[in-house]
């Protein structure tokens, strides 16, 4: 029996909502690039530097693209702040999908949620990719 899958508007309408009422993380905030975009593509976030680390009471800015496959396929993610981490691009600021673990198994959790019925927590979001790039 296959199971009916959130259209990608409904989803990131979610997403909107709880970035920008901010009911998601304290580490992280999200929300659309321009409040005009009606396809939802573009996409701004600031993280926090975790703690006890040299990153640590720091603010980054990154943008995210989600394409017109997304939640089947992750955004993509590039910070606006210059930052030096593992999986980051030092001239562009492009994360590599394979550097995060979220990003790298985004197809193959989508294609497993596909099959059966929705945690009651998504693990496929924006916020999970921002949280997972900030540990």
């Amino acid at each position: 029996m296959a199971v009916a899958q959130v259209p990608r508007n409904f989803k990131l309408l979610a997403e909107l909502e709880k970035g920008e009422k901010g009911m998601g993380a304290g580490a992280c905030s999200y929300g659309l690039e321009d409040p005009e975009d009606i396809y939802m593509t573009h996409w701004r976030g600031t993280i926090w530097g975790p703690p006890h680390g040299q990153h640590e009471n720091r603010i980054y800015e990154l943008k995210m693209e989600c394409g017109p496959n997304y939640p089947k396929e992750p955004p993509l993610i590039h910070f606006v702040s210059q930052i030096n981490l593992p999986g980051v691009s030092q001239t562009d600021g492009k994360v590599d999908k394979n550097s995060v673990a979220i990003l790298r198994d985004w197809t193959r959790i989508a294609t497993e949620l596909s099959k059966n019925p929705r945690p009651k927590e998504d693990p496929l979001s924006l916020e999970a990719a921002l949280i997972a790039i900030r540990k």
